[in-house]
């Protein structure tokens, strides 16, 4: 860890003579109070990552000529608790991203460990963002911590291994077409569009996982390399009192038997110098029986300046045949 440290601290110094070279990160840390669904005890702990799971690392670019740029991206997810890397059940130094590319007029290339077709349709189209402690969306498809076997279907945000085409904007939408090969079997693909024109956000997206990368948060559930399927659409529009959300997605896994389907809302409404986060997350999923999660989230983020923010949350979630589940928390973000 201490050469981790070193690394980023020299690359950082090289930084301040080549302006293509950046640091780049997130530091978010605070306190939550957590009672899961079903249970009778809460408990109340330090929050690393409360609105954006904290990461630390470089970008940057190198022009080639001709409008053809070399460019990369190595960032690391952090633990602001005890400053450690968090990187998935094997830990990865670098498991936020690591990848290479190539940017031209036709399109960029890249390839490493990179964000797969499902996150970015996800992280832009609800109140919440890229909250994973606090975001009902994230909850019902990524890692919740709400026992929701949807999040099975989906499994990791990245990819290890990805090759991802990023199409050139073409009158507001963006295309992404990507894939991926596993170590020792399995192949992942997809693919996204993104639309933004004016107020009006429009996505949608298909993927395809059959392995799980290495620096997943999640058990691998993709031993026998048959792969789940996920599709989602989303829209969102911006009153200028309010910007409205709304997406659904629907995953499956045949081996697992499991089908899972989540309708979301979500409101972000400006208030003074911050915004009101209203959001709801719907999910149904089929297994050997069918079980009911509803999450609800409200909470404030202030804006003390333009890189750094406050923030107070409360969720509740309700899921079949079980007590409520509650959540509450509070903390800081700076933006680096």
């Amino acid at each position: 860890m201490k050469k981790f440290a070193l690394l980023v601290a020299l690359l950082a110094s090289f930084s301040v003579a080549h302006a293509d070279i950046n640091l780049v990160g997130t530091m978010d840390a605070g306190y939550s109070g957590v009672k899961a669904p079903g249970s009778t005890t809460s408990t109340t702990s330090f929050s690393s990552g409360g609105m954006t799971t904290s990461y630390v690392g470089l970008t940057g670019k190198e022009d080639l000529g001709n409008g053809a740029k070399a460019i990369y991206e190595l960032t690391s997810f952090l633990n602001d608790g005890n400053g450690a890397v968090q990187g998935g059940t094997t830990v990865n130094t670098f498991a936020r991203s690591a990848f290479v590319g190539l940017s031209t007029e036709l399109g960029t290339v890249t390839m490493g460990r990179q964000s797969n077709p499902s996150f970015l349709p996800v992280v832009l189209f609800n109140a919440y963002g890229d909250s994973g402690a606090y975001g009902p969306l994230w909850h019902a498809t990524y890692f919740g911590n709400t026992g929701n076997a949807q999040t099975q279907l989906y499994n990791d945000t990245a990819w290890d291994n990805s090759i991802n085409y990023s199409s050139p904007n073409i009158l507001g939408a963006t295309v992404n077409v990507q894939s991926a090969k596993g170590s020792t079997g399995g192949t992942n693909g997809g693919a996204n569009v993104l639309f933004f024109k004016g107020d009006l956000g429009l996505t949608a997206f298909y993927q395809s996982t059959g392995f799980n990368s290495s620096g997943s948060f999640q058990t691998n559930v993709f031993t026998a390399y048959q792969p789940a399927v996920a599709k989602g659409v989303g829209a969102s529009y911006d009153l200028h009192v309010a910007k409205l959300f709304a997406t659904y997605t629907d995953a499956k896994d045949d081996s697992l038997n499991v089908n899972g389907k989540t309708s979301q809302v979500s409101a972000l409404v400006p208030f003074g110098k911050g915004n009101i986060m209203a959001e709801f997350a719907d999910t149904r999923y089929t297994s050997t029986s069918v079980t009911h999660y509803k999450e609800y989230a409200v909470g404030y983020d202030y804006n003390l300046s333009k890189k750094t923010d406050v923030y107070a949350t409360f969720g509740r979630t309700d899921v079949t045949a079980q007590t409520a589940g509650q959540t509450v928390g509070a903390g800081l973000r700076v933006r680096f």
